[in-house]
């Protein structure tokens, strides 16, 4: 294995830089502290601060020059990553948030033109910010390329033209889809700090067969990461990739911390700081959970008059649209009237791009954006500050050195805000982050000896518990590995197929009486198979009331179903019906519902029962999943991951039709039939202005 890793001297290095770089945020005249030093900011290698003004530098810069943008001059950390890309089949690359890892790549694309390129991201945001970067920022540069947001097995595509597929590891986890390629001639993985083991997480599962899969077809491959030291036991992969890790950062983050004795203080301190903070600096305001940004949203004394009639135009437009869609007492719609943008992963993609636009643009007024985790993952913002209200993701899980610094990493951008602040509100019981800790050496689930790995790769026989799941089923293992192994845990299957063992006749004799009178509501079987999937906890005839509006025949907006609850369940706080609707109908439906009631219809096929009860599960209920959430029209999935809002996407495939696959054949469709499409939500037309203009 070729490991490449800092020397003492090189981390002091960045000490050294530090100081040059908090010297220049002070300075008025930023120039002329970059002439008078720029000898020795070229010799710590900030390039872009010395410029031309010294001899070295005026050289160094003349050869450096970037191939993508004639404007910059890589920095020597890029320009070794570059030649660490050359000469390795595989390289794993750890940096700072700040570095510009993306930007490398995205240069090394340019140099080298490899013919077929496969971009794995974490999630639809990153697929939005790398589609903009190539079709827009670098188009140019990128012209010759088909760009692609799907691999579809079905279709045809053009291996001898020059393609880039920029896709979520979910779309690359089957061996058919993967093999249209035949070979890659360069994959980049992002974010592949995710591919650590977590037997929890169905997902990390996924992100590892993703990597397998890929990896194995690629001629050449980088992946990327922030703050990670190393990768253990990468020799048991059979092709081992080098690593490469540097600290190199051209803008400097502080951490002050808050201290407060009450969790109750967490508003009042988040309120505080933001009045020193001054109204034109941009600042990420970052909590938990969703319910933590509705309760600061409803008791924020704070108020920004960031609504302009002129500037922000489609701003008052989606406010309207808001009331009209979701609710008029939509957390969203109170933010914004308050002056306060809102970014996080329960939002509709469309609405998270335009949030997101909103705050890095110079032209609008809106300062401040409100954040979950979603901006941990690779999502590039041009904040000066952010307020860590509390440093936990989700309702239990602490953070450790690791996400607090890559959130920290969040603040800062190069030749806007030379030095970013974290502000952290900590309360008695909260820890202390050390920088020194946030780098940590991590393990990938496909090198460990967990059971889904033993399962997937054939080394299964030391498992009895599996091989009793196989007897019970009915089934080989090779049908096993094809119709579950990749697609879900083996504990997840086990604890479903136990539930599905001790529920399972009232399963059918629900199924039985939704054949027997098809127009009855289909809630009962909704209930039943939620039943199957978890235990009932509080809000379960709420939550199924939700699930079983979002999955009728036709598609109902936020409005219908949030009025529909509230008339059910009357004594239900308003914002938590809207939340709880939002996120079922982005994520939850789609993504965990279907697949694990896919996975008990498989049990019933194993079972042999009755061919009219598997069918009426499908037709009652999985059938308008796929129809309502285009699961089988790749077409329809691309507008939707593009981030045109669903309820838009019928009537716009109605006017452009469904005959393209690349952006450039959306686009040329799009731009063709403008005009038509008029009435569609501010949101679509948003989406379709960014990408045709």
């Amino acid at each position: 294995m070729t490991t490449e890793m800092l020397s003492p001297q090189f981390e002091d290095a960045q000490v050294h830089r530090e100081k040059y770089i908090r010297e220049l945020d002070q300075r008025t005249d930023k120039t002329d502290f970059a002439k008078t030093n720029a000898d020795s900011l070229y010799s710590l290698g900030l390039t872009m601060y010395s410029q031309n003004f010294s001899f070295d530098s005026l050289v160094y810069n003349a050869f450096a020059s970037s191939a993508l943008d004639n404007k910059v001059a890589l920095h020597p950390e890029q320009r070794k990553v570059l030649q660490l890309i050359g000469k390795n089949r595989g390289l794993i690359f750890s940096a700072p948030t700040s570095f510009g890892k993306t930007f490398a790549v995205f240069e090394y694309i340019c140099r080298a033109r490899p013919q077929n390129v496969v971009m794995v991201v974490p999630t639809l945001v990153l697929i939005d910010e790398y589609k903009q970067k190539i079709i827009k920022q670098y188009r140019n540069k990128f012209d010759d390329y088909n760009i692609y947001l799907s691999i579809d097995p079905e279709k045809q595509y053009d291996f001898s033209q020059r393609n880039i597929f920029i896709v979520t590891h979910d779309r690359v986890i089957d061996e058919n889809t993967v093999a249209i390629f035949g070979s890659i001639d360069f994959l980049v993985i992002d974010e592949v700090y995710k591919l650590q083991k977590d037997s929890t997480n169905e997902r990390v599962l996924i992100l590892n067969i993703a990597y397998y899969n890929m990896v194995r077809l690629s001629k050449k491959y980088v992946l990327l990461a922030p703050f990670i030291s190393g990768v253990e036991h990468l020799e048991k992969l059979d092709d081992v990739p080098a690593f490469y890790a540097t600290n190199y950062s051209p803008v400097v983050n502080d951490v002050k911390a808050y201290d407060i004795l009450s969790e109750d203080e967490r508003v009042l301190y988040t309120d505080k700081i933001l009045q020193t903070i001054p109204a034109k600096d941009n600042t990420l305001i970052y909590f938990p959970t969703v319910v933590e940004i509705d309760s600061f949203i409803e008791n924020t004394t704070m108020y920004y008059d960031a609504l302009d009639t002129v500037a922000n135009s489609v701003l008052n437009e989606f406010i309207s649209w808001g009331k009209r869609e979701i609710h008029p007492q939509w957390s969203i719609v109170k933010a914004l009237e308050k002056g306060f943008l809102v970014h996080h992963g329960q939002l509709p993609l469309g609405i998270r791009m335009l949030e997101l636009a909103l705050f890095n643009s110079n032209h609008s007024n809106f300062t401040r954006l409100i954040c979950t985790s979603t901006l941990l993952e690779g999502v590039n913002t041009t904040a000066k500050n952010i307020i860590i209200t509390k440093p936990h993701r989700g309702y239990n899980k602490e953070f450790d050195a690791f996400d607090f610094y890559n959130l920290v990493g969040r603040t800062g951008r190069l030749y806007q805000h030379y030095l970013g602040v974290a502000h952290y509100i900590k309360s008695p019981t909260d820890p202390v982050y050390e920088k020194s800790q946030a780098l940590k050496s991590i393990e990938f689930e496909l090198t460990d000896t967990s059971v889904d790995m033993d399962i997937n790769f054939g080394d299964y026989s030391s498992h009895p518990e599996f091989i009793e799941v196989l007897n019970r089923l009915g089934i080989s293992y090779d049908e096993y590995k094809t119709q579950i192994a990749r697609k879900h845990r083996f504990s997840t299957v086990q604890y479903l197929l136990s539930r599905y063992d001790t529920l399972k006749s009232k399963l059918l004799d629900i199924l039985y009486r939704q054949y027997a009178n098809p127009h009855q509501s289909k809630l009962e079987l909704v209930r039943i198979l939620s039943e199957i999937i978890e235990p009932p906890k509080y809000d379960f005839k709420l939550d199924t009331f939700i699930i079983n509006r979002l999955t009728y025949k036709y598609r109902q907006s936020v409005r219908d179903v949030v009025d529909a609850a509230l008339v059910s369940y009357p004594t239900t706080k308003v914002s938590k019906v809207i939340n709880k609707t939002i996120r079922f109908k982005s994520s939850y439906v789609e993504f965990e519902f279907y697949s694990k009631v896919d996975l008990i219809r498989y049990f019933m096929r194993c079972d042999n029962e009755p061919s009219v009860l598997i069918n009426t599960l499908y037709d009652r209920l999985m059938k308008n999943i796929e129809m309502l959430y285009y699961l089988n029209s790749p077409s329809k999935k691309m507008l939707k991951d593009l981030g045109i809002y669903e309820g838009d996407i019928d009537a716009i495939i109605s006017i452009i039709g469904n005959d393209f696959t690349s952006i450039a054949d959306l686009q040329q469709l799009l731009s063709v039939h403008a005009y038509k499409l008029t009435n569609i939500s501010v949101v679509s037309r948003y989406v379709i202005s960014r990408l045709i203009s």
